[in-house]
């Protein structure tokens, strides 16, 4: 929310004639000064109006000096100037001067503005390009009509050019995707056709400065430089702008830095690379860009090697260190520390926004024909405008009952892990029923609520103080505001409790007892069905991203958990017990009723009697997406080591991803 401090709105000090800015020397005290300077603030507005009174004379022009540097020219003798969007909690001094006929400059007043202010994020995305983007570069028009379909189209993003940069506004936008990449582009940000003009680098400046995030693509990495985010001396210095030519290999991004045994940062798990395919068997092993066909080669990415860094331990850590900032990825083949291909520059104390630069000539967007690897393109992007969409301060959520640690020791370990990965690590936060209250879309845009009990009877009203009507009602509101749910265990049923299901579609297969000690290994079967054109193969969906697929256990499976004491709770959906008439096989008829997707089932099943992990859309009554993970192969406590552990927790790690 927008908070204005009311009383403090603006502190305004005129200060003296005065000469901030060099005058020339023919100057004339006799022609006067600007007097009566004074700025209007409506409340709760970053909008000044500054007023004046010009000296007598042949005016022919006016101008506005900021901070001693910024300098605007208006012609004629105005006597007023609307400042859109003032910089906020900060002193900026604004001097005003008149210049006469004869090419002398007056003398002026100046007025010191400070306006405490602390302005609201908005959720959309914005993507700003040159204004010819259409016919100067065939990959960022291509680049351009991606977004509008999948952002403008959807009314999540809006399409900005620098002739109309003013509608960029922190108060609206949550992030902007800068994107150039041009043949014959001159190296160096002020080239930036468009984008290097005062009017577009001060509303990014003041765009970053309100907290906003950017994403720089191509040539656009350069602008590290130009919004001061880094100096000059660290300026992109590997940089390409040629026509290149046809090319018959897969480009893309090694995400593991480094080759020195306990010097080797992998990033193979990032938020930009979810859902990606990594292909081991490429050069170093990539995330794949694009395939065969014509590049460009337009590379405009960092030489660690080249600004004199001394490596601690090496250069890439020196680097990071340096500029606050974390090196992502490099080029498909290097091994070692020397290229910096996408960085993500975090929020400082000076500059609050964050900056994700991908400088890497393997990502284009026209290859003059198909790009075979077009989908990961895309879903890189998507990762990536996701990534720099989401506030600093967003945290996910745990919902547990409260006496978790000691009711079950499935909930205790699931929470142990949990805090340890996202509470620990300043991204989520840890809630019972007791602080339901804070549970808060505008911080949290997902919540796992989970329980898993022994002798816990069926319905979700049983569920240990998760179904009480201050969870309930907060859990309503949550999801009605968009915000996601993860269900697991026992509280799926809150598919029903929560309204999204009518209670006679509630969970069917429930267990709940103390089981026993069992050698075989369980998971997730991703393949729905059996027939013939009625196979529908989940194998890719996100949940089960970077996880082992085992083809030869059972139906085939992802693993969960391996030998030990299991407790048999499922949770889940037999979907022939609920009347629903095959359309052409029950699958498909709860899908279109409930409007989800079965992404799981029981290890062996390759029917469509049971629905183990249920993707709940969203719907125009319950605007938050329920993922439901209802088998009891998802288990966090075995009495003992759980050899499938690391494919656990990334099952679990990803549909927080998916869900974030």
């Amino acid at each position: 929310m927008k908070k204005i401090y009311v009383g403090l709105l603006a502190i305004m000090t005129l200060l003296a004639a005065c000469s901030d800015v060099d005058i020339p020397a023919s100057a004339s005290d006799s022609k006067g000064v600007v007097s009566n300077i004074t700025a209007d603030i409506p409340q709760g507005s970053r909008q000044v109006t500054l007023r004046w009174t010009n000296p007598a004379g042949d005016i022919v022009a006016i101008q506005i000096i900021r901070d001693n540097t910024d300098i605007i020219e208006l012609e004629g003798a105005p006597t007023s100037y609307l400042i859109k969007k003032a910089p906020t909690n900060v002193d900026v001094v604004y001097t005003i001067k008149a210049r006469f006929a004869d090419g002398t400059l007056s003398k002026g007043q100046t007025i010191r503005l400070f306006i405490p202010y602390e302005p609201g994020k908005g959720g959309l995305l914005a993507m700003l390009v040159p204004d010819d983007y259409a016919t100067a570069s065939a990959d960022e028009k291509d680049a351009v009509a991606w977004f509008q379909k999948n952002y403008v189209a959807k009314e999540a993003g809006a399409l900005i050019t620098p002739a109309t940069i003013d509608e960029l506004d922190i108060e609206k936008y949550a992030a902007c995707w800068v994107m150039c990449d041009r043949v014959g582009l001159a190296k160096g940000w002020q080239n930036l056709p468009g984008l290097s003009t005062p009017e577009v680098i001060n509303a990014l400046k003041a765009f970053c400065n309100d907290g906003g995030n950017l994403l720089l693509t191509n040539h656009a990495t350069q602008l590290t430089v130009g919004l001061g985010r880094i100096d000059e001396a660290y300026a992109p210095g590997i940089y390409g702008d040629g026509e290149g030519g046809n090319n018959p290999d897969i480009w893309g991004v090694h995400p593991i830095i480094g080759n020195v045994e306990g010097q080797v940062y992998d990033h193979s798990g990032h938020d930009i690379y979810r859902g990606m395919t990594y292909h081991s068997d490429l050069y170093a092993g990539i995330y794949s860009f694009i395939g065969a066909g014509v590049k460009g080669d337009h590379n405009c990415m960092w030489d660690l090697n080249a600004y004199g860094l001394t490596p601690n331990p090496n250069v890439v850590k020196t680097w990071e260190e340096t500029t606050n900032s974390t090196v992502l990825g490099t080029w498909n083949h290097v091994v070692d520390y020397c290229c910096a291909g996408i960085v993500d520059f975090e929020p400082t104390t000076t500059f609050a926004g964050r900056i994700l630069a991908v400088g890497l000539a393997a990502y284009e967007w026209n290859l003059g024909g198909p790009n075979a690897e077009q989908a990961q393109l895309e879903l890189f992007t998507a990762n990536c405008l996701a990534y720099v969409g989401t506030p600093a301060e967003s945290k996910v959520a745990m919902l547990v009952p409260e006496d978790y640690a000691t009711g079950s020791a499935d909930e205790k370990d699931a929470v142990a892990w949990f805090q340890k990965t996202y509470v620990d690590t300043g991204k989520g936060i840890l809630l019972t029923p007791a602080t339901i209250d804070q549970l808060d879309i505008e911080q949290n845009p997902m919540c796992w609520v989970m329980c898993d009990r022994v002798g816990l009877a069926k319905g979700w009203q049983n569920l240990p103080g998760l179904a009480s009507p201050e969870v309930i009602n907060a859990l309503k509101a949550f999801c009605n505001d968009g915000g996601n749910l993860l269900l697991t265990n026992h509280a799926t049923q809150l598919t029903v409790g929560l309204g999204r299901i009518d209670e006679a579609y509630a969970p069917g297969i429930y267990g709940d007892g103390e089981g026993g000690n069992n050698p075989d290994v369980w998971g997730s079967h991703p393949i729905i069905g059996n027939v013939e054109g009625q196979i529908y193969d989940h194998q890719n969906h996100p949940i089960y991203w970077k996880m082992t697929y085992h083809p030869d256990l059972y139906a085939g499976i992802y693993a969960f958990i391996g030998a030990g004491v299991k407790g048999d709770h499922n949770c889940m959906w037999d979907l022939n017990a609920y009347g629903l008439t095959p359309n052409p096989n029950v699958v498909k008829t709860w899908e279109e009723t409930t409007n989800s997707t079965v992404l799981g089932t029981w290890n062996h099943v390759v029917d469509y009697c049971c629905a183990g992990i249920v993707d709940f859309e969203p719907t125009t009554t319950f605007a938050g997406r329920i993922l439901a993970v209802g088998l009891a192969a998802y288990e966090w406590n075995l009495g003992g080591p759980n050899a499938e552990q690391d494919q656990l927790e990334q099952f679990t790690s990803n549909c927080i991803g998916y869900l974030k």
